[in-house]
């Protein structure tokens, strides 16, 4: 029996693939007698070890990417192999989201079929929203209506007003919105634009949050932060959207409180399948690929991580999942991606080192920029 490998992200949705519960990966294996060896690497070492699989070190016929956030960078380094159009009976590509479809391509041709989206959703306390601003939130609000938000909130019931993914793994994209809220972005025209008055007003706004934070959130990843919301220790939060489904249902106290929003100036990425250029079972593979993004695993993607990729999941699993409205909006009319830049993994990186050092007290925000400016022009 030929075996197909597949490295996928340390991500709580991707627990779903192999879940015995929802047996996505047996029902392929006897369906096509093809074995799959679904490897799960935590987020931390995920790079290194994509990076090995696209050189041949390690061998894998399939891979998860990060979206247009690395896919142009992978395309023209040639570690992606072109894939074909979806032309299986019932697979349905007019299903699928076209905003997250065009993430897909480049020039045209595609190169991956999406797993899940990770893209910013607030979430809030209806009753501490209600108690301290008399309704409940919009379908999208700005950063600054946020910080207002927290601040009124912090205090109710003994919740911090917020816990915040500051973790310097995180923190950038945690900041993003607050950037894009003074009217800039991280990068325009493929140049860093962050290095201005606007951008040094967006981090401290975002910085003075910790005016309202829970302890510790200087060091809170995906993981605390849906632990303090869950256990009602915070009023507001910000997560991903593939984030929403276990991660947060599971164990939240009193879940009907629950009240979902996003940012006007949200960003989202579609973490995706492609076939590595090393694999020589490019047939198999994208018979699984085309399996691993058909109907019904969308819909238990969507059920168990929250974020799915098909229209059909959306209006089938609206009732019970309640943030499916804020999520489809997010993606359909606020999310604005980064651009596809080449090295973008080593462009990024100066902005994580120095906001967290900015964040923590380390360095003045103005400085954390200027240095995050400079290593990333030499880099350019």
């Amino acid at each position: 029996m030929k075996t197909i490998r597949v490295l996928a992200v340390g991500d709580p949705a991707v627990d779903v693939y192999t879940r015995p519960e929802y047996g996505i990966l047996p029902r392929f294996e006897e369906a096509e007698g093809i074995k799959v060896d679904f490897d799960i690497v935590p987020w931390d070492s995920y790079y290194g070890t994509l990076m090995d699989a696209f050189s041949g070190t390690k061998q894998y016929d399939i891979a998860m990417v990060a979206g247009h956030l690395w896919l142009r960078d992978f395309v023209e380094k040639g570690y992606l192999a072109e894939l074909s159009e979806p032309g299986a009976a019932g697979y349905h590509p007019e299903d699928i989201l076209p905003v997250v479809d065009d993430e897909m391509k480049v020039s045209g041709t595609r190169y991956l079929y999406p797993s899940f989206c990770d893209g910013h959703i607030i979430l809030y306390r209806k009753s501490a929203v209600l108690e301290r601003i008399g309704k409940l939130l919009p379908e999208a609000i700005s950063t600054d209506e946020y910080r207002e938000i927290v601040a009124k909130c912090h205090g109710f019931n003994g919740m911090a007003g917020v816990a915040m993914k500051a973790h310097e793994s995180e923190i950038f994209l945690d900041f993003l919105p607050y950037l894009r809220t003074e009217g800039v972005d991280a990068f325009t025209d493929g140049a860093p634009r962050f290095n201005g008055p606007e951008g040094v007003k967006a981090l401290k706004k975002y910085i003075n949050l910790k005016e309202y934070v829970i302890t510790g959130t200087e060091n809170f990843g995906n993981t605390e932060v849906s632990q303090a919301f869950r256990e009602r220790k915070v009023a507001l939060a910000v997560t991903w959207g593939g984030q929403l489904g276990v991660n947060f249902t599971d164990g939240c106290e009193d879940f009907a409180d629950v009240g979902f929003s996003t940012f006007k100036t949200a960003w989202n990425v579609t973490w995706s399948f492609g076939i590595t250029s090393k694999s020589a079972n490019k047939n198999e593979a994208e018979k699984l690929l085309m399996y691993l993004t058909s109907t019904d695993v969308d819909k238990a993607v969507g059920n168990y991580a929250g974020s799915p990729v098909r229209i059909s999941t959306y209006e089938a699993r609206r009732d019970k999942n309640p943030w499916y409205d804020s999520h489809l909006a997010m993606l359909e009319q606020y999310a604005k991606p980064l651009p596809s830049l080449v090295n973008m993994g080593a462009i990024m990186a100066p902005l994580y080192k120095y906001i967290y050092q900015a964040f923590t007290g380390t360095i003045s925000p103005e400085k954390a920029l200027s240095e995050a400016y400079a290593e990333i022009e030499k880099l350019l």
